[in-house]
């Protein structure tokens, strides 16, 4: 049977988010519960039984998908939580000034890095943490039947749960959107997660998925291959508009592509994210044509990619 999807308002520029509640060998399973908003918890007790929901899976951890996860659990509900995530939770700190540095490094300057730490630790990019969570990876039972596929790229915690005939794919899989690599650390290091190089790994775990009904946390599922050629082509065509300004200041770069349309600390956060995904992707290329040519998409786009890169 196909999880019930269950759409969820945000007050995030993402719009609204999808989460799914299905039986698991019995028992009444969540995947994501939405952001921590009055709204959502008043949604979730209208639409979901809570009297018999045993279990939260959570894809990744983005503010929209687990923010009612400490209000579920204090309700007996378990949380089962991706294990880069639970990384991310124990090295709070050294991720927050690690980032900072992160930014330093591309040029951005003290003034705003400043302005994005107070946003980081006024607005908070995460919910309160539900105490006595489970590892997905360690912990899952093998009873609710699910395979579990790692395909980091937008997140570095991006899990992908494949059940009988359907996936929930979380944000690896969008219709329309270019689901954001967000800059954070190597989870449990201090270097730079490699956005690019772990999308290209994805792209084929993804493909390998064909023939599922895509279950996607926002907006409308289609299928493995055209919600991936998608993304690809959207890549292909940012990437080749980015060209020119490559190796240019970041922030200057942003000031003139996005014309100061957008202005707030975790918005720019967002879209440096991004030009620092295409400058990988530019210094690597071939990178994303191996592993098109290994998932059996490279011909879908073949046309475009020579545009880009000849």
């Amino acid at each position: 049977m196909i999880p019930q999807c269950h759409t969820i308002p945000t007050p995030y520029i993402v719009g609204p988010v999808h989460c799914y509640s299905t039986e698991l060998d019995g028992e009444l399973t969540l995947f994501d519960c939405g952001p921590p908003t009055a709204e959502c918890r008043r949604f979730l007790t209208e639409n979901v039984d809570l009297s018999r929901l045993k279990n939260l899976i959570l894809t990744h951890g983005h503010l929209e998908h687990w923010g009612q996860a400490l209000w579920l659990a204090e309700q007996g509900v378990t949380v089962y939580m991706p294990q880069a995530d639970h990384l991310k939770i124990v090295r709070r700190e050294e991720r927050r000034r690690g980032i900072a540095a992160l930014m330093a490094e591309v040029g951005f300057p003290q003034s705003w890095l400043k302005q994005f730490d107070k946003a980081y630790l006024e607005e908070s990019i995460y919910a309160d943490f539900p105490p006595g969570y489970h590892i997905v990876e360690k912990k899952l039972p093998e009873h609710f039947g699910l395979k579990v596929h790692a395909c980091p790229g937008h997140s570095v915690s991006d899990l992908v749960y494949e059940g009988d005939g359907w996936i929930v794919s979380g944000d690896t899989l969008l219709d329309g959107i270019f689901q954001s690599p967000v800059l954070d650390l190597e989870p449990g290091k201090d270097k730079r997660f490699l956005n690019y190089r772990a999308c290209c790994r994805s792209i084929v775990e993804l493909a390998s998925l064909q023939g599922n009904t895509v279950l996607p946390g926002h907006r409308s599922g289609h299928g493995v291959k055209k919600m991936l050629l998608s993304y690809v082509n959207t890549a292909l065509s940012r990437a080749k508009r980015f060209r020119p300004w490559q190796g240019e200041n970041l922030m200057t770069v942003l000031d003139v592509m996005l014309e100061g349309r957008i202005k707030g600390p975790f918005h720019i956060y967002l879209k440096v994210s991004e030009l620092l995904f295409l400058t990988d992707f530019l210094t690597e290329p071939e990178l994303l044509r191996s592993a098109l040519k290994e998932a059996g998409l490279y011909n879908d786009v073949a046309r475009h990619f020579e545009e880009v890169f000849g």
